[in-house]
């Protein structure tokens, strides 16, 4: 009986530390392959103001853009994954995971890239991933997956 209490109480003690991480779910706000933004960059978005410049950023159009998608900033955030230009077609970026710890959030997200052998369409492609996701003020992290072909 000592030895079982022995071992719960060790088992126990090596858990406390651990920390635990709860899955985030998100709705995907816009996915595609025409962006304005042509470098790969991340940008997590928590307000109006920085939403609607990004959108405009994002959309590229010569006249007025399309408003941007509704977003209540005072309970919601923006999270947006650009690929960069890529030169041809076959390439996209997806978030696919998001945890929160006690250290913050940490978003996984995978690429993908087109099969050398594969035929692919002859033109310049800039994917990207906009997802929006309960509010939260804690530091995030972006984490790449393995590429996918």
């Amino acid at each position: 009986m000592r030895c079982v209490a022995s071992f719960v109480l060790l088992l126990a003690s090596c858990t406390a530390g651990a920390a635990v991480a709860v899955t985030v779910p998100f709705s995907t706000l816009a996915k595609g392959l025409a962006s304005g933004v042509g470098q790969p960059t991340q940008i997590v978005v928590r307000s109006q103001n920085e939403w609607t410049a990004l959108w405009s950023r994002h959309m590229r159009a010569p006249s007025a853009p399309p408003p941007p998608p509704s977003v209540d900033f005072s309970r919601d955030m923006v999270v947006a994954l650009f690929m960069g230009e890529r030169p041809t077609g076959g390439y996209a970026i997806e978030v696919t995971q998001i945890e929160r710890t006690d250290a913050g959030l940490s978003i996984r997200y995978r690429t993908r890239h087109p099969d050398p052998s594969a035929m692919q369409t002859q033109a310049l492609t800039q994917p990207f991933h906009l997802i929006k996701l309960a509010r939260v003020d804690d530091s995030v992290t972006f984490v790449a997956e393995n590429p996918s072909r």
